[in-house]
């Protein structure tokens, strides 16, 4: 069952634009701020993935950018064997793809699933 308050205005809910762009702008300050854990060289997919959500944010690259980005540091994290580089490639991966799944995600109450 979909929880209503996440779904976009212009899907039908409540969740406005300036909302989504902030919680966008919420989940990437969280994944930037586990960046550095990654190892001593960042993955360039990562920063380029962040690089996309600002330019989402922004308005200036779309929700498939932004989904191709995310799936780009899911593939970081499916690459590595380090349980850190892995958590934070894939702190990035779902930071990113919130342009696309605040539209769709679906919040299950316990039990349900």
């Amino acid at each position: 069952m979909r929880d209503k308050q996440f779904i976009a205005e212009h899907r039908g809910g409540p969740l406005k634009k300036e909302q989504h762009r902030q919680l966008m702008k919420w989940a990437c300050d969280c994944a930037e701020h586990v960046l550095h854990l990654f190892g001593e060289k960042t993955d360039e997919r990562l920063i380029n993935a962040l690089n996309v959500a600002k330019e989402w944010k922004q308005g200036y690259a779309s929700v498939g950018e932004a989904r191709k980005a995310s799936l780009d540091a899911i593939a970081v994290a499916n690459e590595s064997s380090n349980p850190t580089a892995i958590a934070v490639a894939r702190a990035v991966g779902h930071a990113v793809v919130t342009a696309h799944i605040w539209l769709t995600i679906r919040w299950y109450q316990p039990g349900t699933h």
